[in-house]
């Protein structure tokens, strides 16, 4: 599809399924001021993610991949009373604006701040698992790391959700980036396994940046 047609796509399901308040807003505007805005998850997707919190009935989620928080609201604000979402991410400095961002919400309470290097700060929530739900939007090279947590510590049924799996195009051979080939490979094999094995049974939504969803068996 044309790039000029993509961004039509995108802008009519924004529009239509996408639509934020004042909050929202207010995540996405910090996110302009730091220039990050193509690693922001669209807002249409973001409700996508919601959507499947509800239908699943996820209680406890865990989210690899913070950013300013817009895709936590998301998930925070789908999930019942006495939910949690466990939302971890590199930047300390992110996670603080996100939560003067968000402080006021009602459903900032659900949200627990864990701050660091994911594959090491995975470690501290295991005592809490198995988890209802995973959403994986961080770091490309680690996603196959994530995926292996994952399978230990998501419960029977539930949902593993990652963003960002056509990899900007580079998985089937059109990126207008230039990721590394490893981590092309990584990506691959990471869609792989979700999509029909011992573990999981999946498909991948395709968003603009492939949205990648698979039940464990």
């Amino acid at each position: 599809m044309a790039r000029t047609q993509q961004n039509k796509k995108t802008d009519y399901l924004n529009q239509v399924f996408g639509s934020e308040d004042l909050l929202l807003k207010d995540i996405s505007q910090a996110i302009k001021k730091e220039g990050v805005e193509r690693m922001q998850i669209s807002a249409y997707e973001a409700r996508i993610l919601q959507f499947l919190v509800q239908i699943s009935q996820a209680r406890e989620v865990v989210e690899i991949g913070t950013l300013y928080a817009y895709s936590t609201w998301h998930l925070a604000s789908a999930l019942p009373e006495g939910g949690r979402v466990w939302t971890l991410d590199i930047s300390s400095e992110r996670h603080q604006k996100a939560q003067e961002i968000l402080k006021d919400s009602p459903d900032f309470k659900k949200i627990q701040w864990v701050t660091g290097k994911a594959l090491d700060t995975l470690k501290s929530i295991e005592t809490e698992a198995p988890f209802d739900m995973i959403f994986i939007d961080a770091d490309k090279e680690a996603y196959l790391d994530y995926l292996d947590w994952g399978e230990k510590h998501l419960k029977t049924g539930g949902l593993l959700t990652a963003d960002n799996t056509f990899l900007f195009g580079a998985v089937y051979g059109e990126s207008d980036r230039s990721p590394q080939p490893k981590t092309i490979e990584i990506m691959k094999k990471f869609n792989e396994r979700l999509s029909n094995s011992s573990y999981w049974k999946g498909a991948l939504i395709p968003t603009d940046e492939g949205l990648t969803v698979s039940i464990k068996q």
